[in-house]
């Protein structure tokens, strides 16, 4: 059987399932079909197109990069039908976004809101960085949003905001009757931060060891709304992206030789069209 001919819409869409579990058996009980049917259109895929599409490593399976090409293409298949159907009046589109929580509420929430209210489906994953570019990749998400590092170059992509870093503490604080601070001023102040290994706490701890800067934990806490409340309960203070709200008591002020925090959509080039209409908005939006 030729290769192309091998690229059935059935044997597409049974790659996909198995794709996204990497396990026969779960992958064949959501496609209601038998395990060994299943395993053989999967062998059956891998000698049309004369490339191994997994491999065993230990007792788990993992697919191999002609497997994850596949699964992509697969998973494009997937959704141009969706966009097809949609446009021929079947269900409406659906664009699945992998995102943080920071970049959801507080940066692509009018975006969002918007593309909601015209009538797209919209689908949100949780993710943190490396999760939500690895679903781009994989065709698993439609586009992820990201923040801190500009995404990889083989991932299409546009900068949505450029945010400050600011301190929040109480409106009373010393600190926050300047205009602008600097790191040196933060030195032996108690911080509320995230866990160890966040992308967010990683830049602090690099900042404040190339100023000299010695700071404390306050609290470790997940996610700015809650490293926010926890300021307002008095634990201590925070440094935080200024798109985050901060309510009364609180204040906050830019910190002057922190760097601003970028945030990026990106894509792949497959997916534009389903992106092109959260663009727009942002752009509006901008």
């Amino acid at each position: 059987m030729q290769a192309r001919e091998a690229l059935t819409a059935d044997a597409l869409a049974a790659f996909a399932v198995f794709s996204r579990h990497l396990n026969f058996t779960r992958a064949a009980e959501e496609l209601h079909i038998a395990q060994p049917s299943l395993h053989a259109k999967v062998a059956k895929l891998s000698r049309s197109l004369d490339a191994q599409l997994y491999e065993k490593v230990g007792r788990q399976l993992r697919l191999t990069q002609a497997g994850e090409d596949l699964a992509a293409f697969a998973a494009d298949q997937e959704r141009s039908v969706g966009d097809f159907l949609a446009r021929l009046g079947g269900p409406k589109r659906s664009m699945r976004l992998a995102a943080g929580r920071a970049a959801i509420q507080w940066v692509l929430d009018r975006p969002l809101r918007a593309v909601v209210r015209r009538g797209l489906d919209l689908r949100v994953i949780p993710a943190d960085r490396s999760t939500a570019v690895c679903m781009v990749d994989k065709g698993n998400a439609d586009v992820a949003a990201i923040a801190y590092d500009p995404p990889p170059r083989r991932l299409r992509s546009v900068q949505v905001a450029d945010v400050p870093q600011v301190l929040v503490a109480h409106q009373s604080h010393p600190l926050l009757s300047e205009r602008q601070i600097r790191l040196r001023d933060l030195n032996g102040l108690g911080l509320v931060v995230p866990p160890e290994g966040r992308p967010h706490r990683q830049s602090l701890e690099r900042a404040f060891h190339a100023s000299g800067v010695v700071w404390n934990v306050a609290s470790e806490a997940d996610g700015w709304d809650l490293i926010v409340h926890l300021v307002w309960l008095g634990v201590g203070a925070a440094v935080v992206n200024g798109s985050v709200p901060v309510p009364s008591p609180l204040r906050a002020v830019e910190i002057q030789d922190l760097p601003r925090v970028g945030y990026w959509l990106a894509w792949r080039e497959q997916r534009r069209a389903i992106v092109d209409e959260l663009l727009r908005e942002v752009d509006s939006n901008g």
